[in-house]
């Protein structure tokens, strides 16, 4: 029966690794309709599978107390911290819009290069922010697999790694689906973007 359990729990592992990575994906694909160069891949990645892979211990090690904590207002947190990103960025697209109608015809802006725009999310505490929105439900996963009564065959490390792996292609996946989205959108593709990210906020705290 040993082999039929194992087979049972990868499965499991696989699919709340896909659910985990949905939120991954979809604010990846926000991001990368106009940040989408190969060190943004990467960091976006990175990052997405990183925290995806720590929240899951950090939760197992932690305990039952901060998974309720989570539950209870882990969506609201979320949801805030990706609006706020998304706002952050539509107030610098409008700014950057104002500053190129300033520009006089003897002094035009130097085009930037694709990814090369200020205000880049995919660094500092913007990324660090919206790794951590998007890894808030594995913590809670963690947790629940610090309960059961057989954890032994539902080991956290290898559960982590699964769950990490898979949010990290998820998100690469995510920015590589957004930038073709962005050269449709052309001229467009950081504002939408930025709208886009604000409706995910949303859509966490409502759905």
């Amino acid at each position: 029966m040993l082999y039929p359990l194992a087979a049972m729990h990868v499965l499991e592992t696989i699919l709340i690794a896909l659910g985990l990575g949905a939120d991954a994906m979809s604010i990846s694909a926000a991001i990368g309709v106009k940040w989408h160069g190969p060190r943004q891949k990467f960091r976006l990645a990175w990052h997405m599978g990183l925290f995806q892979f720590m929240m899951p211990l950090i939760g197992y090690v932690v305990g039952q107390g901060l998974a309720e904590l989570i539950s209870s207002y882990g969506k609201y947190i979320a949801g805030g911290l990706v609006f706020l990103i998304g706002l952050k960025m539509f107030i610098e697209v409008i700014k950057s819009g104002r500053k190129d109608k300033n520009q006089t015809a003897d002094q035009p802006a130097e085009p930037a290069a694709a990814g090369k725009a200020g205000g880049d999310p995919t660094l500092g505490w913007s990324l660090i922010v919206l790794s951590v929105a998007t890894s808030l439900d594995a913590l809670v996963i963690g947790v629940s697999l610090g309960v059961r009564p057989d954890p032994a065959e539902h080991p956290i490390g290898f559960s982590s790694v699964i769950i990490g792996l898979t949010a990290g292609v998820m998100s690469l996946t995510g920015v590589f689906l957004g930038q073709h989205i962005g050269k449709a959108l052309g001229r467009y593709a950081e504002l939408a973007g930025a709208l886009v990210l604000m409706g995910l906020g949303v859509s966490f705290v409502w759905f």
